[in-house]
């Protein structure tokens, strides 16, 4: 009915049927002799009629337009919804960077470097877990630091151990023999490979709990006992399932009774499920979170 009214209700054809009702009514009158009254009344029949088909086309119309008014606004609504979900996100990272900034700024004042350094963040450690090992070196001391993998990590703890004048040593357990080099290239550059030692390791299988893991092959860390500081940065996640629980239960008989453990990119599912694995398998080790850009956890036997 809608599609009729709006396409043959229009003002000429109206005016054409009103016309046509005039006429019609005048000369039913007159033939039939009805009188003024009755002629005029029918006459006026007419253009009421045509006025009432115009309303309703006119209604018509302007349902149609608040109809699509309101799609536009909804539409409009929207997209303001995502703009400020993207301004959001936008003002988020803005301030995660002023974060980042500040502890770079932090790093280069407490360990001042005289060649360049690697880029942070994405792969690489973030500036504000940097700065939370550093501390941990500064602080702690340790005369063994055992890095599962390598990069901007490794270089920056051994300028904080060479700074601290602390007499001990890191070692990176790294499967990419050809990042491996790249390190080895940036400790030689900073003139810190008598403290920082990166060991090809590739990967092998190891069956842990009924389950099979790729790990770092066992030649290249089954001779280290002591460890103070173990940092887990590495395998990468697609390298396998839960591809850093090797770390603890391969290790953990070579941790000193007073190590410190630190385990990265907690944002990732497949990490947090590792955290929790090791928690419930070694009871003795408490673990704190630590809210920065990829979130880290230090565990510390309790």
């Amino acid at each position: 009915m809608r599609r009729l009214i709006r396409q043959f209700v229009r003002i000429e054809t109206v005016a054409v049927l009103v016309t046509a009702w005039l006429a019609g009514a005048l000369g039913l009158g007159l033939a039939a002799a009805a009188g003024a009254v009755p002629t005029v009344a029918l006459m006026a029949l007419g253009p009421l009629l045509g006025g009432l088909l115009l309303l309703i086309r006119h209604s018509l119309d302007l349902a149609s337009r608040i109809g699509n008014l309101a799609g536009e606004t909804t539409r409009t609504l929207d997209t303001a919804r995502r703009a400020e979900a993207g301004i959001g996100k936008v003002q988020a990272e803005i301030k995660q960077t002023f974060r980042q900034l500040e502890a770079l700024q932090n790093l280069n004042a407490m360990l001042p470097v005289n060649a360049v350094v690697p880029a942070t963040r994405g792969w690489a450690a973030s500036p504000d877990l940097l700065v939370v090992l550093v501390d941990l070196v500064i602080t702690e001391r340790p005369s063994l630091v055992v890095e599962c993998g390598s990069g901007a990590s490794t270089l920056w703890l051994a300028l904080a151990m060479r700074r601290s004048r602390i007499d001990g040593r890191i070692i990176a357990l790294d499967h990419d023999p050809v990042f491996g080099g790249k390190t080895r290239d940036l400790l030689a550059r900073h003139d810190v490979l008598d403290i920082a030692e990166v060991r090809d390791a590739p990967l092998e299988s190891f069956s842990l709990d009924g389950q099979t893991y790729s790990w770092y092959a066992r030649r290249a860390w089954e001779d280290l006992a002591g460890i103070d500081l173990l940092f887990v940065d590495g395998p990468p996640a697609n390298t396998g399932h839960q591809a850093r629980y090797p770390a603890l239960p391969l290790l953990g008989g070579s941790l000193s009774p007073v190590a410190t453990a630190v385990l990265d990119d907690l944002i990732v599912p497949d990490m947090q499920k590792v955290l929790r694995l090791w928690l419930d398998a070694y009871p003795d080790f408490g673990s704190e979170i630590l809210p920065l850009e990829k979130q880290a956890a230090i565990l510390r036997r309790s």
